[in-house]
């Protein structure tokens, strides 16, 4: 047996607007690396309005191909973290007794109360937060919902590709995954992420049993004044909403009492994180995905070097079940 039949390899891919983003994860002997990182683009944004026409199934599916055969990758096992824009994601309570099949149908009824389309044409997946140690009447359930269109478009996409599609995930839950696994955060730690997107942020925080996912809408650079600073404002729109959510939440009073903001994205730059961290009292850094798990091959692109942050999401699918 040669080295690469004992690895288990698995390909985790981001997909979101136009950009692909893609990581090789290998697991040998209770050890995890990253083999190879890639980046690239599709013709086309990866949106609603895309999966509404069949013609965009090649043109993915090529484009996908592309990246994954000029990178050279050796696994055809992949996960794709789509973008949260295309599911829905909500805290919901449940009695603490139900179980199984009946946990699956108050769910059901828990989704039907807050969907207008019928229940049919989405698919639903779920995961019981865990208890805080003491008895209660009710849990917590983390819902995530999907349209069945949306599923069906990726697997006719990774059916004409050369990989084969293993799981679909989530870009935050890719990410709070890889957070986890990288920094060891303790459970009884404050823990925000925020995720600068082209269109919005989104912030989300760990804390024991405590789940919050929210975005923001945020202008485009262009949309903005041009007496407004970028970098400036942008840190200000986090300030303000990290300090809602914690007083909204009762976490605490204000940004200080988060043990730490970690950042990741396409939109992290040093200066915004300079900013952010002469406000605060508080350590705000960027998600680094190599800084403990190692990439074996040397990156040649600047953007993979200076921006480790941008492949948070793709590490994350990888590291999915490796």
């Amino acid at each position: 047996m040669n080295s690469h039949q004992a690895e288990e390899g698995l390909v985790g891919i981001s997909l979101r607007d136009q950009s692909i983003r893609m990581s090789e994860a290998v697991g040998h002997s209770g050890q995890l690396k990253i083999k190879k990182v890639a980046k690239g683009q599709s013709r086309i944004p990866f949106s609603f309005d895309a999966v509404k026409d069949r013609m965009n199934i090649q043109t993915f599916a090529q484009d996908i191909n592309k990246v994954y055969e000029t990178a050279g990758f050796e696994s055809n096992q992949a996960t794709l973290a789509v973008d949260s824009d295309l599911v829905l994601i909500k805290k919901v309570p449940v009695d603490a007794t139900l179980t199984g099949d009946e946990l699956k149908e108050q769910i059901r009824w828990e989704v039907s109360q807050f969907m207008i389309n019928p229940l049919d044409h989405f698919i639903i997946a779920h995961e019981v937060l865990p208890e805080n140690g003491q008895d209660a009447a009710e849990k917590k359930v983390v819902v995530v919902v999907i349209r069945k269109a949306v599923v069906d478009f990726l697997k006719e996409i990774f059916a004409s590709t050369d990989l084969h599609l293993r799981a679909i995930d989530v870009d935050v839950f890719a990410a709070q995954r890889l957070l986890e696994k990288v920094y060891q955060v303790p459970q009884d730690q404050k823990v925000a992420l925020v995720d600068l997107r082209k269109r919005n942020l989104q912030l989300s925080v760990l804390y024991r049993n405590f789940y919050l996912v929210q975005e923001i809408d945020f202008p485009e650079e262009e949309a903005l004044p041009e007496d407004i600073d970028r970098d400036e404002h942008l840190a200000r729109v986090i300030s303000k909403e990290l300090r809602r959510i914690i007083l909204d939440h009762k976490l605490g009073k204000s940004v200080e009492d988060m043990n730490e903001v970690f950042l990741y994205g396409d939109g992290v730059n040093d200066r915004m994180i300079d900013i952010l961290s002469k406000s605060h009292n508080v350590s705000f850094r960027r998600i680094n995905p190599f800084e403990t798990i190692p990439l074996a091959e040397s990156p040649s692109e600047a953007e993979i070097k200076e921006h480790p942050e941008s492949f948070v999401t793709a590490v994350g699918a990888a590291i999915k079940g490796v």
